[in-house]
């Protein structure tokens, strides 16, 4: 890293957790508690090489009361729920084909390597649809806002809760995630006082 070449830093297995409702520490995802000087990681939650995250969602997904990871459309909000965990944090970052659509047929499927269905049918579906359109708007926030490019950031990334603080110049921003099944209550300090903005639906507090 110090001597420039950007390196993979596989997630996979704790990003699956996490979106299946299992305990996951991701603390790993962030190159400055992997001791480096710079953002020279590449993370990703899926590669080519991995099982689907959909997949294990609703195979295997966690769940409670009638709050149930493996219905499709609460599996498409917990690959939502894990994106806007995984791109906020300073670095280079790797997104899988068609895994902004919930892609959820099996790595195994045809043999691993075999030929898989390319599902364009998913972009009619609207719940699909709507993780796209997550997937874009988060990345079109990366790339117009440089504090999500900062060196002066803070992470808690272990247990259900997680967080992320980011600073720079001018701007402030605080990233919030419940990986739970259950509703949670947050205790978290702001690094600024004043209006602070939710990005998705633009509410104040």
């Amino acid at each position: 890293s110090n001597n420039g070449m950007m390196l993979w830093g596989n997630l996979n297995y704790q990003y699956m957790e996490a979106s299946m409702g299992y305990s996951s520490d991701l603390s790993w995802g962030s190159y400055q508690n992997r001791g480096w000087n710079n953002a020279h990681l590449i993370t990703y939650a899926e590669s080519h090489d991995e099982e689907r995250m959909m997949y294990k969602n609703l195979q295997y997904g966690a769940s409670s009361g009638s709050y149930n990871i493996t219905n499709l459309n609460t599996a498409l909000k917990r690959q939502e729920l894990a994106h806007c965990l995984l791109l906020p944090i300073p670095g280079p970052k790797m997104i899988w084909q068609f895994g902004e659509l919930g892609y959820d047929i099996s790595i195994e499927q045809n043999g691993r390597v075999g030929r898989k269905p390319i599902h364009w049918d998913y972009y009619h579906d609207s719940n699909r649809r709507k993780l796209l359109n997550r997937y874009a708007q988060m990345n079109k926030l990366r790339n117009e806002n440089p504090v999500f490019h900062t060196n002066t950031f803070t992470t808690s990334l272990s247990g259900a809760k997680k967080w992320i603080k980011l600073t720079n110049s001018d701007m402030y921003a605080v990233v919030m995630v419940n990986f739970n099944v259950q509703s949670e209550s947050f205790t978290i300090d702001f690094p600024n006082t004043g209006k602070w903005y939710e990005f998705f639906t633009q509410d104040s507090i």
